[in-house]
Parts: structure tokens; sequence; C-alpha cells
């Protein structure tokens, strides 16, 4: 933690730390020969990174233009507790693989992935994310969007969207694999 970081950034950058070292772990442990394979109709192991790496990004550029838009003298309503900021999205079950969501347009993986390109764009997101929201910092309680699915997030929630957006495809990614046996 840098000093004079607001622990809360502190909490959901080790949140997203720990289900991204997770995510590395179990994609680095799948044969290179099925990371370009699925069942019909589910992504490859190279295309959920592909997606996930994108979905970051975008999260990351909207929390940037939405951040520049605040006015400089809005007041800063003091936004979750430090206890509580996992939990802003427990209403959400971003883990329940039952429910299928098709993902946004222009966030479908294409057919063909460069893996290596892709955990690279996914490395640089990680980045770019962390920038932002350390730049947002306290703002990140004006910054409202809605997610697609789940409606009103404000910049504190879709920072933790990126981590549960992560489980939610760790688990596919898990299924893939155990398919492709």
């Amino acid at each position: 933690m840098y000093p004079g970081t607001d622990r809360r950034l502190a909490i959901l950058e080790a949140e997203l730390t720990r289900v991204r070292t997770e995510f590395e772990r179990a994609l680095d442990a799948v044969p290179a020969e099925r990371l370009h394979v699925a069942p019909p109709g589910q992504w490859t192991p190279a295309q959920i990174i592909w997606h996930v790496a994108k979905i970051e990004r975008g999260v990351a550029r909207l929390i940037e233009r939405k951040d520049h838009e605040i006015p400089a003298m809005s007041t800063v309503p003091p936004g979750p507790a430090p206890d509580a900021v996992l939990r802003l999205l427990d209403g959400t079950d971003y883990k329940d693989r039952s429910r299928k969501l098709a993902a946004p347009e222009g966030t479908v993986p294409p057919a063909a992935v460069d893996l290596v390109a892709e955990r690279a764009r996914w490395t640089d997101g990680r980045a770019q994310l962390l920038e932002a929201v350390r730049k947002a910092g306290p703002r990140l309680s004006l910054i409202r969007h809605d997610h697609p699915y789940f409606g009103p997030y404000d910049g504190w929630m879709w920072t933790l969207m990126v981590a549960r957006h992560e489980e939610r495809h760790l688990l596919q990614l898990q299924e893939v694999v155990a398919a492709t046996v």
C-alpha cells in the first residue's frame, strides 16, 4: 500500500491481486495443446483471457472518463466503509454459472486469439485500472454508470466487479478445461 492510500483502495487492490493470482495459476496449469480448444458453443481458455482483458481495460477507461467529468468542486460523499467494500456486490452472484449471461456487444472474443499478446494486454489492463482507481480515489463514490445486467454501479462497485467478473470466468476456464480432457 502506498503511503496515504485510502484503505478501501488497498483492500480492493488486494482482492484484485488475489483473484488474478488464482486465475493465472489455473491458466498456467492448462496444457498448451488445450489453450485453444473448447466444447462447441463455449470459449477456449485463450478466448476467455481475451474477454476478461477487454472488460478490465473497458472498466479502466470508464473510470478515467467518468472521473474527468466530475466537476472540480464536487462534494464527495463518504462512500463505503473499509469493512464493507468487498461486500458491495453481494446481492449479485457473479459465481452463479447456472445463469448464462451473453457478453455485451464488442466483448465477444474472435475465433483466433494470440494468447501471449492477450496476457500482455490483461497485465496492461490491470495497471491501467489501478492507475485510474488510485487517481479517482474517494471520487469513485461519484462515478455512476449502469452495469448491463445488474443496474447502477458506482466506481467502487465497478472496481470490485473486475475481481468478481474474473472469478466467474475462472470458473468458466475450469469448466472448459474439464470438458476437454
